[in-house]
């Protein structure tokens, strides 16, 4: 069933989903907006928090920077859930994104919050398995590997800074969350446009106001379980359902 509105404005949110008690292993509904002629496809995507990639995949048929009008832009928000067990962070790459299980308080519904993840662009790679979370860090400062300093002046950026201070130009954004993956960390960034494509050396990058959602709610020791499945297959109501997505 589509849900069918006009899109006006209105602020990003995490999406967040009474967990199924019946066996279903999906959440959420598709929706269908039509947008005012002030929004791109990636402007829908940050207001109703999906990736880049979730968009257009589902509207190969609309310019990404000019929708014509009356355009009925597919929002996939319907989502298949990862492989039990249902706790701490669980991240699918090639799905590019991330399901956070808070432990529900006495008497409350377990719930599941989801968020769109911009993943390791090709030849760099996140680390695959269980980890946990380690530290948080506000305002944090980068200094930047040799790695990828090595990697920016071959590609021209002589000047390319070896240390970014806290701020707004940080590509740290303004929240980290610290994995035990030496040199992980899911955080912000200051290009929130490519959230939801291959765009780090391996860290998980959100919209800024999803790591500003997340971050307070997030300890140390946390379990954290990334997986790379690109075929995921869940069921709902007794029918199954498959979703493919590219490769990493």
């Amino acid at each position: 069933v589509f849900s069918h509105y006009f899109l006006l404005v209105c602020s990003a949110h995490a999406e967040t989903f009474v967990l199924p008690a019946d066996g279903s292993t999906l959440v959420g509904k598709p929706k269908i907006v039509i947008p005012t002629q002030e929004n791109t496809l990636l402007d829908i995507a940050r207001q109703l928090d999906v990736g880049h990639h979730e968009i257009t995949w589902s509207n190969p048929d609309v310019d990404v920077w000019l929708p014509e009008k009356n355009a009925k832009v597919i929002i996939p928000t319907q989502y298949i859930l990862p492989p039990k067990p249902w706790t701490g962070i669980i991240i699918n790459i090639s799905q590019r994104r991330m399901f956070y299980f808070p432990p529900p308080a006495k008497g409350e519904t377990a719930k599941v919050m989801t968020f769109p993840l911009s993943i390791a662009r090709e030849g760099w790679s996140t680390p695959l398995g269980n980890t946990k979370v380690i530290a948080k860090h506000k305002d944090p400062a980068w200094f930047v590997p040799k790695s990828i300093q090595k990697e920016h002046k071959e590609s021209g950026e002589e000047d390319f800074p070896e240390y970014f201070p806290p701020g707004p130009d940080n590509p740290m954004g303004m929240l980290a969350i610290q994995l035990g993956f030496q040199s992980i960390f899911i955080h912000g960034t200051n290009r929130p446009w490519g959230v939801g494509m291959r765009t780090s050396h391996g860290c998980l990058h959100l919209y800024p106001e999803d790591a500003a959602a997340i971050f307070p709610m997030i300890n140390k020791n946390i379990p954290v379980r990334v997986i790379d499945e690109p075929i995921v297959v869940g069921i709902h109501q007794g029918q199954l359902y498959m979703a493919s997505y590219e490769p990493v």
